[in-house]
């Protein structure tokens, strides 16, 4: 017979510090969203929100040209202008059905302001499952500094900006890591099927996901991705059957659309004669790179997989496909790695050098932006474009050493007999 201790009811002091969370909770929430209801821009929201209304209540194809012009009928109100982003659909049709609760608000302003504070919360949450998923072992103010970062650098700026969904497929991709150290397989492979959107932001990462899953036979991660997939497009072809040729041909014609940065444009902008060759130089080079992070994870521990998954977040703008400014928000996960094992590498001149470290990180941007950007148009955006990435890049190289070996132990100096 196992003595069990008497569990410890709620007492009403524990019910009033809930209390009292929650009207917090529930008071920045309002203050958020009364907030939000002041900016402009959104309209990465607006393509899904007017697709989705177009679908049920006016029975349109979503992804017909109706839809993008209605958009920029509501993004750019003077049609002299318009024009400047095409605004065409490309989601795929199984995740169009989670933006049908804001469809159901005819007012896109008040739509866009709940959307944003999910944004938001989704922002807060990957912050801080970041800074868990590195163990970072630091003082509090390190944290608070961090999420500073993530909230209000230059990137996750332009993602709630645009009410770009950016910020959610940034915390699905943490979720996934959470999910999988923790041995949660099904959650893992659950949150897979739901991140198969803005697929230049992570192909890169879920390929690696289902390339370590495959050599270490986590049949359960695959199974929770394929029954959740499974429900979300037999649900999806049910209300729309022909739903996959429409969205194939719009994702082609945003592919076209001059709008975005691509590596190879921006190395010819800089080099004219040299930056067709550095370019496709560069995107060899970074497959290369992959491939052989990619084969050495087949059998390293979480540590390795965890370094090669910041990697292949941090490579994805980098290989040719055209992107955006505020799908670079998702690199909150590689900094959160960089700024740990700096810290924890060099434990005394650590404090300083992390604050250094996100120093550099977010002012330049904002410098450019508000400096630069007027004067210098394209090129300035350019530079803001590739510092990211680029710093990240370098970062993950420069500590490489240290995050894919366990910590030293003072037997590991012993001598051997």
């Amino acid at each position: 017979m196992t003595f069990r201790p008497p569990s410890k009811s709620l007492t009403p002091r524990d019910y009033q510090f809930i209390a009292l969370v929650t009207l917090v909770f529930l008071a920045v929430c309002a203050a958020l969203i009364y907030a939000n209801l002041t900016l402009k821009g959104g309209g990465d929201f607006f393509v899904h929100w007017v697709g989705a209304r177009a679908f049920l209540f006016d029975k349109i194809d979503p992804y017909s040209g109706e839809v993008a012009a209605r958009v920029q009928q509501l993004v750019y109100p003077d049609l002299a202008v318009a024009g400047d982003e095409p605004y065409i659909l490309d989601t795929p049709f199984q995740i169009l059905p989670f933006y049908y609760p804001f469809s159901l608000f005819s007012d896109p302003i008040a739509a866009r302001a709940i959307f944003t504070l999910i944004l938001e919360l989704s922002l807060f949450a990957l912050a801080v499952l970041s800074l868990l998923l590195t163990e970072w072992e630091s003082p509090r103010i390190f944290a608070i500094l961090f999420i500073f970062l993530a909230i209000f650098n230059f990137y996750t700026f332009q993602a709630i900006h645009e009410a770009n969904p950016v910020l959610i497929l940034g915390f699905l991709y943490i979720g996934i890591l959470y999910a999988y150290r923790a041995e949660m397989d099904e959650l893992a492979g659950a949150l897979m099927a739901f991140s198969f959107c803005c697929w230049e932001v992570g192909v890169p990462f879920l390929f690696l996901v289902f390339w370590r899953v495959y050599h270490e036979k986590r049949t359960r991660i695959f199974s929770g991705f394929f029954m959740v997939s499974f429900v979300l497009f037999f649900v999806s072809f049910l209300s729309y059957p022909n739903w996959l040729i429409p969205f194939m041909r719009a994702t082609v014609n945003n592919l076209r659309a001059d709008f975005g940065f691509n590596i190879h444009t921006i190395l010819i902008d800089f080099f004219p004669i040299q930056g067709k060759a550095l370019g496709w130089i560069l995107t060899f080079g970074l497959v290369a790179a992959l491939g052989y992070e990619w084969n050495a994870v087949r059998n390293g521990d979480f540590r390795r997989f965890y370094w090669t998954s910041c990697l292949s977040l941090a490579v994805a703008p980098l290989l040719g496909f055209r992107t955006e400014m505020e799908h670079l928000a998702v690199l909150i996960i590689p900094l959160a790695l960089i700024f740990a094992i700096a810290h924890d590498r060099w434990k005394r001149p650590g404090n300083g050098l992390t604050i250094l470290l996100m120093l550099v990180i977010f002012i330049p941007p904002w410098i450019l932006y508000l400096f630069a950007a007027n004067r210098f148009g394209i090129i300035a955006y350019e530079l803001i474009f590739l510092f990211l990435p680029l710093s990240t890049l370098i970062g993950l190289y420069w500590i490489r050493w240290w995050a894919i070996r366990p910590p030293r132990i003072l037997s590991d100096f012993a001598p051997r007999p």
